[in-house]
């Protein structure tokens, strides 16, 4: 993982730029990142998003795998198909209409590589924080994927019209 966390030959953006524009910077850089990682596994970031899912229940319908990662059934499906092929997951049927995905030995094993993998892109993304630092920016990144209002609907934000 030498070189490829450098910010050497990229433009660093200001820390006043919009929100909006370092989230989308950070999670495409980010995302990229681990892409590299996890190439010669033969997975995606998405991949090991999907593959991860199972750590908490060893099968889920394709349907569940959606809802859980936020992505239309469709393209679920798509990525199921791809994992099954590249030998990662299995499809059982439960019944006509309920597919059940788990992962396959080999799945399981190329989680816990990439797992590794992972979580040292995630050290050196929080390198040069305190723990403090480390355990503020978890907890404000998890209050932030848990809004489920509006900033607006709460008005936090809004500005006064005259």
């Amino acid at each position: 993982m030498s070189d490829r966390l450098t910010t050497s030959g990229r433009p660093v953006p200001s820390p006043d730029a919009d929100l909006g524009y370092l989230f989308r910077l950070a999670h495409q850089r980010f995302r990229a990142l681990l892409d590299a990682e996890l190439e010669d596994l033969g997975m995606s970031a998405q991949d090991y998003g999907i593959l991860s899912v199972f750590g908490a229940r060893p099968e889920l319908s394709t349907s569940e795998l959606a809802r859980i990662s936020q992505v239309r059934r469709q393209t679920m499906h798509t990525s199921v198909l791809s994992l099954e092929a590249a030998g990662l997951v299995e499809r059982s049927a439960r019944n006509q209409r309920v597919v059940l995905v788990r992962p396959t030995d080999r799945g399981r094993t190329c989680l816990a590589a990439a797992t590794r993998r992972v979580r040292m892109v995630e050290h050196a993304a929080l390198a040069g924080l305190s723990g403090e630092g480390e355990r503020t920016v978890r907890a404000w990144l998890a209050s932030l994927a848990a809004m489920t209002i509006s900033p607006n609907m709460t008005g936090a934000g809004r500005k006064e019209k005259s």
